[in-house]
């Protein structure tokens, strides 16, 4: 997981300094790089990675899509340190779609867990002038549909190899974003060729290692853990020229981060399929 929140920080940076492309066409490079990665890391396993679960692994991969766009989106919006953070609200989400899809139950501790985290949230903004509503938007946008990703991957994870789960992802992101942002693509030039590479390695290096990471950890658990990267996306953003984060949006973390010790207090075990027999 810290190899994970590293990763993912990289690929944070490397978006932000794309500003000239959408969010389809990082979706789509990244994609593009991933496969090829995969297939290589497969070639070289000798594995038998068939799919079990094709429809569950779609779904999986519709919704890491839309997170990601949205993550994109939002990275180009707002500094990238409270892109992250807000974002790590992901464990939060998690929560409420375990009670209304897989009838768990919500206890007072998760509700106030969710009034502080929402607060964290409004504290970043409201007290931030460079932070606009719209980015916040897209990166809570993001925290949603990454909850439902992450709990789809810690269900996969029983019944198909990590690979399989990883390569699910792009396979479906490259159709769906030449589909929808085929009028805003260009050809990449000079720099951002580097800036696509990294975004494509730091990509394929976080989701690798998060998968392995939700065979050993729940999803709360594992985002806690997490946490770090937050840290890295701030050194990140000031390096590129978000500037130091302001008090705010360090109070607005601080209570993030107690939103999810709160709610992650119970860990909750959930079966889906029988036991293997």
């Amino acid at each position: 997981m810290l190899a994970a929140a590293f990763s993912f920080a990289v690929m944070a940076a490397a978006a932000k300094m794309l500003p000239e492309h959408s969010a389809y066409e990082k979706v789509f490079w990244r994609s593009l790089i991933s496969v090829l990665l995969t297939l290589l890391m497969m070639r070289g396993g000798r594995k038998n990675l068939r799919p079990h679960r094709p429809g569950m692994l779609f779904t999986r991969a519709l919704f890491g899509f839309a997170g990601l766009t949205c993550y994109f989106e939002a990275i180009a919006r707002i500094p990238l340190g409270t892109a992250v953070t807000v974002y790590n609200l992901t464990p939060i989400f998690a929560a409420v779609v375990g009670v209304v899809f897989l009838s768990e139950r919500f206890s007072l501790r998760q509700a106030l867990a969710i009034g502080v985290g929402l607060g964290g949230v409004a504290c970043v903004k409201g007290f931030s002038a460079d932070v606009s509503w719209q980015g916040v938007a897209f990166a809570l946008a993001t925290a949603f549909f990454s909850a439902i990703a992450y709990s789809l991957v810690r269900v996969l994870n029983r019944v198909e190899h990590p690979l399989t789960i990883v390569l699910a992802f792009p396979l479906v992101s490259i159709p769906l974003s030449l589909l929808l942002g085929i009028s805003e693509f260009h050809w990449p030039s000079g720099a951002a060729w580097m800036w696509l590479l990294l975004l494509g390695l730091g990509t394929q290096g976080g989701q690798v290692c998060l998968t392995y990471a939700l065979r050993h950890h729940n999803a709360s658990r594992a985002t806690q853990i997490g946490f770090v990267g937050v840290v890295f996306a701030m050194i990140f953003g000031w390096a590129l020229g978000d500037g130091l984060p302001t008090w705010p949006q360090l109070l607005g973390a601080g209570l993030v981060f107690w939103s999810l010790v709160l709610g992650a207090a119970q860990p909750r075990r959930v079966r889906i399929f029988p036991p293997r027999r």
